[in-house]
């Protein structure tokens, strides 16, 4: 057996899991990670659990402290027994003593010998056949039949009652140097926090646990922007580089190339995940040997890799290192400046075709790059004025179509206030400063941003002055529908809907031209929904799907207004359709609303008042509400919740729309769209497996409860999934408190 520290081995139970079944089949198993993820203490494990098991012998061979290639098979050679007392060749040792024996060797610390370590482990594993090697190192080896194992960082979300893998590792080590300490419940979200901001790093958390000696776990966090030197062991590491945060990744840093080097500096500049393209314009090279260099530092486990997604990312001690060195090199600027320069170019890229099929993929991106977004706000609002107000008007739809409103009026109220700025960049965003404060009742900030906005627009340059004028009348209708003076609405959207045709610009009317639909309802104008037909034909024709979605979703409510209940309901139901991908959140909530009004109109149900509670939660989310939309909206919405819980009684309506409240968007957008009576084609026993799910059973306690197998009980839920059109339990649940449970 190999000895292990004496310090409690916390966590990892996954881990061990897959690595004995690796061994189990694979001659040659490479634990890969970042420095200081615990590469070595989990392969110890794994080994002894290993040798345990199937009766094997065991050795260890470090080789942190060999600096010459040709000494590796000597190493080995000197961990086996007598091998430091024999006059032979090492490699000629090594297989005389284990020929014929099944023995398990653990090659550590082989990513700076990384091609002598290769070699010599090709040699063996053909030499004999019934040894198998366990090797750490950042890189794999590149060894034929080999089985690389990526160690993850230590789990830092809990699993039920129990403390996530991190969590526990920090207080186990922090008892080890005071046994009196324990984590008070008003710190357990504080340690949580601090072993994220350690990306779960094993070396990082049992140095930071060294400090709570001193440090309470809220000052240890407060200081952790000075990591690499607060970290620092308090007793003798076994090996020097693992004393200090720092030494670990100066480590990793050596083994670079120059070209390596540079480009971590260059990624450290993300504040999250990032594409190959970011890495590419940041990185400022070649992109053949960006993609190669990069390929390398994901080799060496300094780059994570998201094959799912196809982006990259770097723990942050990886990235607070990397930055440390290029501001040391005095490349920090211009690295800085790239990263703006991509980012504002997505952004005016993504405004300027907004307009087409494009819209699911600039939001998706948007999303995934929020970070990068702010960061490059950051840097934009450091340089210039105006380059900061052109980027955060450029953002209008991550904004105000990918749910971030309150974020970016944030953004609006910090850049508005800052000095200078022409005119020509402060028009525009005062106007999309105006659209986020309509959309959360906001409406004399939005009052307020139009007046600024009309006051400097004789000073827009004439060729830029035709389509903020077109937003400002667009603007100024919406901030009257809301305000419930639908005259005034009607005639600032007409105005915007005839300055953008007049202009070429057609695009740029279809949003006024839906909410024209809903003025039109209001009033109790005929032919209310014929504006949003316009619009939705001619969104159509240019596979645009946003406002497509919207003006759908106002002519089901022009046609719910006149009494035509099945067709607002589909109209309703299609809008929900186009919105998937888009995911703009006030759009989900409109329709969910309007779908409640519906089934409300024609007998309230248990139904309507999850959809309810489902629409009041979003709103919340995004700090809005259907009384931002004016007071018919209020109106009908009120009107139908009173009808709802007269029908059903106080108590069951809180119950249900409780339900709601829990589904997320997609959840709640599918359950909308569900069969909305019992006579969903579910069998007898697929509904009492839904009434199983509906109680929070789990899939055993179902087969229990109903004499069945598992498997049969899978088989069950997987089909009613597929006839209700479902993805989750929980959307089986709500389905089934608001039909079936009603007729029990």
């Amino acid at each position: 057996m190999i000895r292990e520290p004496r310090s409690e081995f916390v966590g990892r139970r996954r881990e061990l899991e897959s690595l004995a079944g690796e061994l189990a089949h694979a001659r040659l198993v490479t634990l890969t990670g970042v420095g200081g993820v615990g590469k070595t203490r989990l392969a110890v494990r794994a080994a002894n659990a290993h040798a345990l098991r199937t009766s094997t012998s065991v050795f260890f061979v470090g080789l942190d402290a060999v600096s010459d290639p040709r000494r590796v098979a000597e190493a080995i050679a000197h961990a086996l027994p007598y091998g430091e007392l024999s006059a032979r060749g090492p490699l000629e040792f090594i297989i005389d003593v284990l020929s014929g024996e099944t023995a398990l060797i653990v090659l550590d610390n082989c990513e700076h010998l990384i091609d002598a370590v290769a070699s010599v482990v090709d040699d063996l594993l053909d030499a004999l056949p019934r040894v198998t090697i366990v090797a750490t190192s950042r890189r794999r080896l590149d060894v034929d039949g080999e089985q690389v194992f990526a160690v993850p960082p230590l789990t830092t979300d809990a699993a039920g009652d129990e403390p996530a893998d991190a969590v526990a590792l920090l207080v186990a080590r922090a008892r080890a140097g005071d046994s009196g300490f324990a984590l008070a419940p008003a710190e357990v979200a504080a340690a949580a926090q601090l072993c994220r901001a350690l990306d779960g790093l094993p070396l990082a958390i049992e140095l930071a646990a060294a400090r709570l000696r001193t440090l309470s776990v809220v000052e240890l966090g407060r200081r952790l922007s000075q990591r690499f030197t607060l970290l620092r062991a308090g007793t003798r590491a076994p090996v020097s580089r693992q004393r200090t945060l720092r030494a670990v990744v100066d480590w990793s840093y050596e083994l670079c190339t120059p070209a390596e080097r540079g480009l971590w500096a260059a990624l450290s500049m993300f504040s999250g995940p990032f594409d190959l393209k970011a890495a590419v314009a940041v990185a400022g090279g070649d992109d053949a040997a960006t993609v190669d260099t990069l390929d390398q530092l994901i080799e060496q486990s300094v780059v994570e890799a998201d094959r799912d997604s196809g982006r990259f990312h770097l723990l942050e001690t990886i990235r607070s290192y990397g930055r440390d060195r290029a501001e040391e090199a005095g490349d920090q600027p211009r690295l800085v400046r790239r990263h703006l320069e991509h980012y504002a170019g997505l952004a005016r890229l993504a405004r300027t075709h907004w307009y087409g099929p494009a819209q699911r993929k600039i939001l998706g991106g948007q999303r995934a790059d929020r970070a990068e977004l702010d960061a490059a706000l950051r840097t934009a609002v450091a340089l210039d004025t105006d380059r900061a107000l052109e980027l955060f008007s450029d953002l209008r739809y991550h904004w105000g179509v990918g749910g971030f409103l309150t974020e970016g009026r944030r953004w609006a109220r910090r850049l508005l206030a800052l000095p200078g700025g022409s005119a020509s960049a402060r028009v525009p965003a005062l106007l999309v400063a105006a659209w986020l404060c309509v959309l959360q009742g906001a409406l004399e900030e939005t009052q307020a941003h139009l007046d600024d906005a009309q006051a400097l627009l004789p000073l827009v340059p004439e060729a830029e002055v035709g389509l903020c004028e077109v937003e400002l009348r667009r603007w100024n209708g919406s901030r009257a529908l809301f305000a419930g003076e639908g005259e005034r609405a009607r005639d600032e959207l007409l105005r915007s809907i005839g300055l953008a045709r007049a202009l070429g610009r057609p695009e740029e009317a279809l949003v006024a031209q839906f909410q024209l639909t809903v003025t039109r309802t209001q009033l109790g104008l005929a032919d209310a929904a014929a504006p949003a037909r316009e619009a939705l034909r001619y969104a159509e024709s240019i596979d645009e799907r946003w406002v497509r979605s919207l003006a759908m979703w106002a002519i089901a409510l022009a046609l719910y207004a006149d009494g035509d209940l099945d067709e607002a309901e589909r109209h309703a139901r299609d809008a929900l359709v186009l919105e998937e991908g888009i995911d703009d959140p006030v759009g989900d909530c409109l329709v969910l609303e309007l779908l409640g009004w519906i089934d409300a109109a024609r007998s309230p149900t248990e139904r309507t008042a999850v959809l309810l509670g489902a629409a009041l939660s979003w709103w919340r989310r995004i700090d809005s509400g259907i009384a931002v939309h004016g007071p018919h909206m209020v109106a009908q919405h009120d009107r139908c919740v009173a009808v709802v819980r007269q029908r059903l009684g106080d108590e069951a309506f809180q119950r249900l729309s409780a339900i709601g409240e829990r589904l997320s968007p997609a959840e709640a957008a599918a359950f909308a769209g569900a069969p909305g009576r019992p006579a969903a084609g579910l069998s007898a026993r697929e509904s009492e497996v839904a009434a199983g799910i509906h109680e929070g059973l789990s899939n055993r306690e179902i087969a229990e409860r109903l004499v069945l197998s598992v498997r049969t009980v899978d088989t069950h839920v997987q089909r009613i999934l597929a006839k209700l059109g479902f993805t989750s339990r929980a959307q089986i649940a709500a389905w089934y408190q608001s039909t079936l449970s009603a007729v029990r």
